[in-house]
């Protein structure tokens, strides 16, 4: 299932996503979804409790744009998730990613994988009348385990 969505970015964003797409040959989407990918990698440091959400430093309206998004299902609740763990709209996320990670996209040494959600794993377990939800990005080796 493909879930269309829209985000807001900042032009001076926009703009750094560009001049990959127009370097690589990659879409937008794309684009976005391994820089996304990228910070699967560093969320662990990143994670926040106990704060709300942070949203990207606001400016004239005139420097935002809503940007169009098709994701499949499991990339959309990757993205939900991770606005809920770390604590940032997914704006922010992205934005925080193409900053920090888009200038590896240039060297052209780099796959992008667009299913790398598909392995999502979403129990909800009861254990002595507690609720525990437990969330896998990816399949570990043995799901009976966890």
């Amino acid at each position: 299932m493909l879930i269309e969505t829209t985000m807001y970015m900042h032009r001076s964003i926009l703009v750094k996503i560009d001049s990959v797409t127009n370097i690589t040959g990659r879409t937008r989407t794309s684009v976005i979804k391994y820089v996304v990918q990228r910070v699967m990698h560093d969320n662990q440091r990143m994670i926040k409790t106990g704060s709300r959400v942070r949203y990207q430093e606001s400016d004239i309206k005139e420097n935002w744009h809503r940007i169009h998004v098709v994701l499949n299902e499991y990339e959309y609740e990757y993205y939900m998730d991770l606005r809920k763990f770390l604590k940032m709209s997914v704006s922010f996320i992205i934005a925080y990613a193409v900053l920090r990670y888009l200038d590896e996209l240039i060297d052209g040494n780099i796959r992008i994988d667009n299913y790398q959600f598909k392995n999502y794993v979403f129990i909800k377990k009861t254990c002595n009348g507690t609720i525990c939800w437990k969330i896998y990005w990816g399949i570990p080796p043995n799901l009976s385990y966890c």
